[in-house]
């Protein structure tokens, strides 16, 4: 991930990205959010993207930037670990114990910064801070100088299907405004979700086995 300076709205082709969901799906959870991407960057003021799960990471679909002079530039496509991305802890959040688990026997829990969780225990209390707030905020634990929050996207079935953020530099997203983001992201998760099919007040059902 990386600061741009231009102003562009991304959206992953399908020789761009490959998961085990169809490709049809994937374009129709891009096709819903899109909407409400826009309205959470225009009311949040920073760079959203909405990304997936694959393989045990984190993968981005769609992008919409910022008005912003620095900007944060995740080109749909691009792999991001979960365990220390706020789009991965908003998708392990709403995952089984079992399921993640599974994941960091797979693939660990490299240090990335010095802020980076390195261990399941403590990103286990972690992921019950996200359950309990509805998001999940990256501290500089991906990129130094990068803040973001994310919030698990949910399908009519109740399961995790996404998770869309707000990121932006540590001198803009300041310690004070994360509740205030946190709550426009959650918003938009919720909107998103409801165009999935999701329950319209439905709490999820979160993977605590």
């Amino acid at each position: 991930m990386r600061f741009n300076n231009e102003q562009r709205t991304w959206t992953i082709g399908v020789q761009a990205f490959v998961t085990g969901c169809t490709f049809t799906k994937t374009r129709s959870l891009v096709a819903l959010a899109r909407p409400h991407m826009r309205h959470l960057m225009e009311d949040g003021g920073e760079t959203v993207n909405l990304a997936v799960e694959d393989e045990g990471e984190a993968v981005y679909l769609s992008q919409i930037e910022c008005r912003q002079m620095m900007r944060v530039f995740a080109r749909p496509g691009m792999r991001v670990p979960l365990h220390c991305s706020a789009v991965g802890k908003a998708i392990l959040s709403a995952t089984s114990g079992k399921t993640l688990s599974k994941i960091l026997h797979q693939r660990g829990m490299p240090r990335l910064t010095v802020k980076t969780i390195t261990s399941p225990g403590l990103l286990r209390q972690e992921l019950e801070r996200v359950r309990a707030a509805g998001y999940a905020v990256d501290d500089e634990e991906h990129a130094v100088g990068l803040r973001c929050i994310a919030a698990p996207v949910f399908d009519e079935t109740g399961d995790v299907v996404a998770a869309v953020s707000a990121s932006g530099p540590i001198s803009r997203i300041v310690e004070e405004r994360v509740s205030q983001l946190g709550a426009l992201v959650l918003e938009a998760s919720r909107a998103i979700s409801a165009e999935m099919g999701a329950p319209p007040k439905g709490e999820p059902s979160w993977g605590l086995g």
